[in-house]
């Protein structure tokens, strides 16, 4: 396949990113457009790499239209992979796969977090006009990959039938896992919390006064 506008695209990117580097020289606060030149420049100078990705985001196997889909089915989520299929939130799970796989570093960090958050946002809302089963979202979590974990977390936001003490004991790093334990603190038994606090503890958090450790604080004053 003739792939010579993947490589202009990337042409592209270099002149973005230098445009993200003069705005950073002549500007003394660059804010959000910053944020979008860089991220947009890398994702093109970058695009000779992602897009065989990316076009495997539409390839069916088996009945299912996305690969995260189907990966869900085969590990013990049948139904739920159904109502997720052909949707905005795996959707978005898939590209979001591919930023924290291909943006990784403290650069593209905020970058990250938007997508994370708005994934989070768009599950929650789907999973309150859809039902989901309890068990096999609880099932998949502990041995899905990171895409598909943020994913069933914003599930988890939408609809508490789906939050359990286990499933987030063994995601207890990340943000919304904690946002969710501090949302549903009264709803979990003396050993459950016990058991959150440990992992909590536990728990590699990042850098001093980020956010994951501001909710830990406010978990432990429960």
């Amino acid at each position: 396949m003739n792939r010579w506008w993947l490589w202009v695209a990337a042409v592209l990117g270099v002149v973005l990113l230098l445009a993200a580097g003069w705005k950073t020289y002549f500007s003394a606060d660059p804010g959000t457009a910053l944020i979008v030149l860089v991220v947009a420049g890398a994702l093109l100078v970058m695009s000779p790499v992602l897009a065989p990705r990316l076009a495997a985001i539409a390839v069916s196997v088996d009945g299912f239209e996305l690969r995260l889909v189907q990966e869900i089915a085969e590990q013990g989520a049948p139904n739920t992979a159904r109502l997720l299929d052909k949707t905005e939130p795996a959707e978005l799970a898939q590209v979001y796969g591919l930023v924290n796989a291909h943006l990784a570093g403290e650069d593209f960090k905020a970058a990250r977090a938007r997508v994370q958050d708005q994934l989070v946002v768009r599950a929650a809302a789907f999973a309150r006009a859809h039902t989901f089963d309890p068990d096999e979202v609880r099932r998949i979590f502990p041995k899905a990959n990171a895409a598909i974990r943020v994913l069933l977390l914003g599930l988890m936001q939408g609809d508490p039938r789906l939050t359990d003490a286990k499933t987030l004991v063994s995601a207890n790093e990340q943000y919304h896992a904690l946002k969710l334990a501090e949302k549903h603190w009264g709803l979990f038994t003396e050993a459950e919390k016990v058991s959150l606090l440990a992992s909590i503890d536990g728990a590699n958090l990042g850098t001093p006064n980020n956010d994951r450790r501001g909710v830990a604080a406010r978990i432990r004053g429960l």
